[in-house]
């Protein structure tokens, strides 16, 4: 990879927006994956985006799958030419295959839409799976594809505005670069660029290797411990990431309770998660599992004690 290709930004949500700009116009539509990424939610909205959702499905296993004739139509009837694509996918964790990666590059190829890959999860990846960047997938996929990268999920540098792109079509390449200067407020600073750099040193990578054991001994035990003792409660096991995506519906129905009364009690008994219908889930909660395992396990009893288990 040759140093052009790479530049920084302010964050990766400002390398999206500013992708944006070039490649779709103000009040232009958008295809993006549902559920959906809050932070997508918001910056498109406020910079005049139209957001248009393409929902995942979960096949016979519980795994999350895309739906590429739903894309497909989508895309048609909305006259789309750019989509975000999140690889791995936040909320749901996955780690899209090569074979799934490549069938969605045919549908955005035979569109014309140029693809915005957020790849800032690529290093937390859990034991048994491995992420494939999007522009590896074909020579058409590398020159479509705008590539954003940070250090920040993995290594808790999000204040530090180390993010950092990989285009390689020189063409919005050099239009992305220009758009992204306009604000003057896209430059690394010195700490940050040192930061990423350490963080990709041997030292970070012998520390990410230990911290992704402790990721999938924390998803491990939180999916077991929901799947077999909270009833109607349902969930995908992640392959990347440190979330959850909990899809309380059936618990609510059997309980006649509302996802607020779920979220209420979880908060009054110590347990912090977060509201899924922001992501596009009705009756969902997004859980962080990015703490010690002895601090999941107090989590799940709490939950288990107080919540899901108490009448």
């Amino acid at each position: 990879m040759s140093k052009e290709c790479i530049g920084y930004e302010n964050g990766v949500l400002g390398g999206v927006i500013s992708a944006l700009n070039v490649l779709c116009e103000k009040g232009g539509s958008v295809l993006l994956h549902s559920p959906t990424y809050i932070g997508f939610t918001f910056a498109l909205t406020n910079s005049g985006f139209n957001i248009v959702h393409s929902p995942l499905k979960k096949d016979g296993g519980g795994v999350w799958r895309m739906d590429y004739e739903d894309m497909d139509r989508k895309i048609k009837e909305n006259k789309i030419h750019a989509a975000i694509f999140c690889n791995p996918h936040n909320p749901c964790g996955r780690v899209w295959e090569k074979a799934e990666i490549e069938k969605a590059m045919e549908v955005y190829k035979a569109n014309n839409v140029f693809v915005i890959s957020d790849e800032i999860w690529s290093d937390l990846i859990l034991d048994g799976y491995r992420h494939t960047p999007v522009q590896s997938i074909s020579e058409d996929a590398r020159q479509r594809t705008v590539a954003l990268y940070a250090p920040s999920k993995t290594f808790n540098l999000a204040g530090l505005v180390g993010s950092y792109h990989i285009i390689y079509n020189s063409y919005l390449r050099d239009r992305i670069i220009k758009e992204s200067s306009l604000p003057h407020y896209n430059e690394m600073n010195v700490l940050s660029m040192h930061a990423l750099i350490g963080a990709y040193s041997e030292v970070g990578e012998e520390w990410l290797n230990e911290l992704r054991q402790v990721l999938t001994e924390n998803v491990d035990y939180a999916f077991g411990y929901i799947s077999k003792h909270f009833a109607g409660v349902e969930l995908s096991k992640p392959q990347g990431t440190y979330m959850l995506f909990l899809d309380c519906s059936a618990w609510c129905a059997a309980h006649g309770k509302t996802i607020d009364d779920v979220l209420r009690a979880g908060y009054e008994v110590g347990v912090i998660w977060q509201d899924g219908r922001q992501f596009n889930g009705a009756n969902c909660i997004r859980m962080n599992l990015a703490l010690p395992l002895s601090e999941v396990k107090e989590a799940m009893e709490r939950l288990d004690r107080y919540v899901f288990n108490c009448l």
